[in-house]
């Protein structure tokens, strides 16, 4: 049984609603329905809440006409003006870190205390959109950043919302942000325009940047997307309904006369009636602020410093229109003149693979492009399950469904797997350690037999060793009388190792004055540990560490040592490898 999760847009005219599911064959559209906002409620906040009368009338008649059902998985999200997001980088990648830390480094930037207020965030994809250059040129210290998107919401306000949702029978599963909902609608829906339109104008395809423009009765969602990187968001108070009391206030028009004269503008048509005409000249001048915001909001996205290096680049890509307040006539054109950017084309095209809409033959692309995005980008944010939603901690989603009876069974069947999984591994661990050991020991006594033959009783090699160096040192009879050998430079080694610490010696190269090691031990703490006890001999001289890192199964860590030789201990050269 797949996933079925109802995406849901409440807008202060118009409630929309797309129901998709994911199966084995991927995701289908099941259903996409939309209901008016009496005008009547439309504005009038029910007691200080985020959601108007109209509003929650519309959901209530939704729910007992079985447009929204009891019981399944809803995603919503807040409106824009409501949530404060920011980006952030911070130095460190591990999620539970960050968890910890994000809400501090917020806490600043905010007139709440951290109690007062609901955080979430996500993370940036790095280096997307960049050319392969430019990642090869990224240090270590760059791979280890994390680059978020993170949004806050005060608690009052969010719990408020939940509430008026909860009054009607609607308890969703996921509280997004509407501009994130837009980013991950054109992912699914716009990315094969973007391409087309980015390779025409001789960039990679995905590499130039997107602007998705949602026009609301009320409200102007804008999304600021770079080579599938969401970049930037803002919600602008103006919308629609700009236009209509523009044209209602100059004409002396009842609501229905000024849409109608809405209709009949085209700002990109020459050739007008007077009338139509200067109907024309009033709507441009009513949606100069508008026009202005968005300008301004992209100049300060796309021409400020990316995060990973160097500026985004304005002219790049295309912007995409849609919602209600979009379908203005000519509106493309004027916003392709202000913005100096092409439109992208949303007649028909290519939708994301494995995205069936079967059985919904009127539902055109066009139409999901102008109607239902943020209800498609809403449902879609539940399926990637990175996404900010603000369903969490004291207001985690608690309802039990079906779909959460699954996952928990599918979820105790994937730790069940990963707990064989992670037993045959540390088995196999072990027997590779146990057969190294034995190879070891078995080239120790090798070599110890080869250097001593004429010991025949072997019971501790490096023991035995010491004794026989020992004794060829008193009796003078290696390497000449009264000179120092690469064995004493060695026994010195030894002893200066501390006994507690485990040193594995890959390499040891004596030449001259000169010593190099090439070793491994169990942690940074030893590697120093070693360094201290040479730097305390006097035979050696500038003691220094390098290349010292973890090796790839975290269990060691291997370093390289050089030394020198004081004068009155310097030999011939020698080597020992």
């Amino acid at each position: 049984m797949g996933q079925t999760v109802l995406g849901l847009d409440i807008g202060t005219s118009v409630v929309k609603g797309v129901r998709i599911t994911q199966g084995f064959r991927g995701l289908r559209l099941l259903d996409a329905f939309k209901g008016n906002v009496a005008k009547e409620g439309e504005t009038d906040s029910l007691e200080g809440g985020p959601l108007t009368k109209g509003q929650i009338q519309t959901l209530k008649r939704m729910v007992t006409e079985g447009f929204i059902r009891s019981g399944e998985m809803i995603s919503v999200s807040l409106p824009g003006h409501l949530v404060s997001t920011r980006k952030m980088t911070l130095p460190f990648t591990d999620p539970k870190k960050l968890d910890q830390v994000v809400p501090y480094e917020m806490e600043s930037h905010l007139p709440y205390d951290l109690e007062e207020i609901a955080i979430d965030y996500q993370v940036l994809a790095a280096g997307e959109g960049r050319s392969e250059g430019e990642r090869k040129a990224e240090n270590e210290d760059e791979a280890r950043r994390s680059h978020l998107l993170v949004s806050t919401v005060p608690k009052t306000v969010l719990r408020k919302y939940l509430q008026d949702l909860q009054s009607v029978g609607i308890d969703p599963a996921w509280i997004s942000v509407d501009a994130i909902a837009l980013k991950t609608f054109s992912q699914y829906f716009l990315d094969g325009f973007l391409s087309e339109e980015t390779e025409d104008q001789g960039h990679g395809a995905g590499s130039g940047a997107h602007l998705m423009i949602d026009v609301g009765a009320s409200k102007t969602v804008l999304s600021f997307i770079q080579g599938g990187s969401l970049e930037g968001v803002r919600t602008i108070p103006m919308g629609g309904n700009l236009v209509t009391e523009a044209l209602r206030s100059a004409f002396e028009l009842s609501e229905e006369a000024a849409e109608k004269l809405k209709r009949e503008i085209d700002l990109a048509k020459v050739e007008q009636t007077p009338e139509v005409h200067k109907a024309a000249q009033c709507l441009e001048k009513a949606i100069e602020p508008w026009l202005t915001e968005i300008e301004k909001s992209l100049r300060y996205v796309w021409e400020s410093e990316h995060p990973l290096g160097g500026t985004v680049g304005v002219k790049k890509g295309a912007f995409s229109l849609c919602g209600g307040g979009g379908s203005l006539n000519g509106l493309k054109a004027v916003l392709s003149d202000v913005l100096e950017m092409n439109s992208l084309s949303d007649s028909s095209g290519p939708v994301s693979e494995g995205f069936s809409m079967t059985g919904l033959e009127v539902l055109d692309t066009a139409s999901v492009v102008h109607t239902y995005q943020m209800g498609f980008g809403l449902a879609l944010l539940t399926m990637e399950g990175t996404k900010i939603n603000f369903r969490r901690g004291e207001f985690v989603y608690g309802k039990e469904t079906i779909e959460r009876r699954n996952r928990v069974v599918s979820i105790g069947l994937v730790a069940l797997l990963l707990s064989a999984l992670v037993v045959g591994d540390l088995y196999l661990r072990y027997d590779l350690k146990e057969q190294r050991y034995r190879d070891l020991k078995g080239e120790l006594r090798a070599t110890f037999l080869e250097t001593f033959p004429r010991v025949r009783n072997v019971m501790n090699e490096v023991e035995q060793a010491r004794v026989e160096i020992e004794e060829l040192n008193r009796a003078g009879s290696f390497l000449g009388v009264r000179e120092e050998s690469p064995l004493d430079v060695l026994k010195e080694i030894t002893s200066r190792v501390p006994k507690e610490v485990r040193i594995d010696v890959q390499e040891l190269v004596i030449d001259g004055s000169n010593v190099r090691i090439l070793a491994r031990t169990d942690s940074f703490d030893s590697v120093d540990r070693i360094r201290s006890g040479f730097l305390e001999a006097p035979r050696f001289q500038e003691v220094n560490v390098s290349d010292a890192k973890v090796m790839a199964d975290q269990s060691q860590v291997r370093f390289r040592i050089k030394m020198k030789i004081s004068a009155q201990d310097e030999g011939n050269e020698k080597k020992l490898s």
